[in-house]
Formats: structure tokens, sequence, C-alpha cells
């Protein structure tokens, strides 16, 4: 029983530090639109062709639907336009 629990811990940690460097490669190889506000905060992380990831606090964000219109119009224009979105919708800015 033991040597079971061993091995399903030891699965569970192996899934955990995947998760971790793929998190972190994407992290670091992507450009980054950080938006603050008192309604909440989020990032998107994106590269010259698309959406690559993004964290969200407070805010809800459809990445697969909203990858599909960066890759429609664009990433630059995309950028440009959740900008002016989100300091039209909330009390906060974009870096």
């Amino acid at each position: 029983m033991k040597k079971v629990l061993m091995i399903i811990g030891g699965i569970v940690l192996g899934i955990a530090v995947l998760f971790v460097v793929i998190f972190a490669i994407t992290s670091a190889t992507s450009n980054k639109l950080v938006c603050k506000s008192d309604e909440g905060n989020i990032t998107i992380m994106y590269n010259d062709k698309t959406i690559t990831g993004y964290t969200a606090n407070g805010i809800s964000y459809d990445m697969d639907g909203q990858k599909k219109v960066a890759e429609q119009i664009g990433i630059d224009s995309y950028i440009t336009q959740f900008r002016q979105w989100f300091s039209t919708n909330t009390t906060g800015s974009c870096e």
C-alpha cells in the first residue's frame, strides 16, 4: 500500500513540475500586456502571431474565443483594442 502511494505521489509531483516548467517557458518567451484595475487584474501573454496565455484575478477571460479574434485581426490590432476596451470598461489601464 505504501509503495502505491509513493508511486501516485511521484506522478502528481511530476505533473506539477511539468506544469510549472511549461508555464515558465511560456512566460519567459512571450510579450506581456499587464492591465490593472479595481475590478480585477489581467496579464495577457502573446508572441508575434497569437495569444499564448493569461493570468487573471477578478476578471473572466475566454482565451479560446479571444485567441481566434487575435488571429483574425492580428495581434497588434488585438492588443490595441484590448487596451482601449480595458480603459473604457474598468477603472484601470494597461501597461
